[in-house]
């Protein structure tokens, strides 16, 4: 009896292994994982933060990762583009949305004006295959984030449906436009997690205060997390 349990159990998983090996190859794909971005706000008297998100990219052929930036921001040059597959920091420059838009490579043209950064990638994306890059970006925004009567304002859109934003050290909120989950990391920092089923952007104002003296001391308010 047991010998037969495991005859028919064997011929089970034989039939799987079959439907599985029957499968197009495209039905096999990677993870996107591409529906999450972390913020680290730094000191707002200097009207900047840090961003880092991951992406694939699945074009036949493709050299170049882009990432646009957005009006009214200016990135840093400790722009950082890694080949996630080989731990490689990728080459990069800035160029023209004119210059992507020459491309054909995206279905929106971008403002001929703005900017982009380009990392050229270890080598073309083979056929049936994809290169997941992680790109880590400085932006300066005078409008967006700023101080405004001592208190620290983030205004910003939010296009990823997943998005965690990290208060500067020494930071505590007291106000946010949309529902998030806070929590404090164990440096201190108050941690803010906030989660967007639309398929749209959602737009978020976070306000905080300095916290007292006596309540802070974990560190330099313009550490970023890295």
């Amino acid at each position: 009896m047991m010998r037969i349990a495991r005859t028919a159990a064997a011929l089970v998983l034989w039939g799987w292994a079959i439907r599985a090996g029957a499968q197009p190859a495209d039905s096999v794909h990677r993870a996107e994982q591409d529906r999450e971005i972390t913020y680290w706000l730094l000191d707002p008297a200097r009207h900047q933060f840090r961003f880092a998100h991951d992406f694939n990219i699945t074009r036949p052929g493709q050299t170049v990762a882009h990432s646009f930036v957005r009006a009214g921001s200016t990135v840093s040059e400790d722009i950082t583009f890694i080949d996630l597959d080989s731990g490689r920091r990728l080459k990069t420059r800035k160029i023209s949305g004119a210059a992507v838009n020459a491309l054909e490579l995206y279905p929106e043209p971008s403002e001929p004006d703005s900017v982009v950064v380009e990392g050229a990638l270890l080598e073309p994306v083979p056929e049936g295959g994809s290169v997941r890059i992680r790109v880590i970006e400085t932006y300066t925004d005078t409008e967006r984030y700023r101080l405004q009567d001592g208190k620290l304002v983030w205004d910003r859109t939010l296009g990823r449906p997943r998005n965690t934003v990290m208060l500067p050290q020494g930071w505590m909120l007291t106000h946010c436009s949309t529902p998030a989950s806070v929590s404090e990391d164990a440096q201190g920092r108050i941690v803010l997690r906030l989660d967007n089923p639309r398929n749209d952007e959602l737009h978020v104002v976070v306000r905080a205060r300095r916290r007292p003296v006596s309540q802070s001391g974990r560190g330099d308010q313009g550490s970023s997390g890295f």
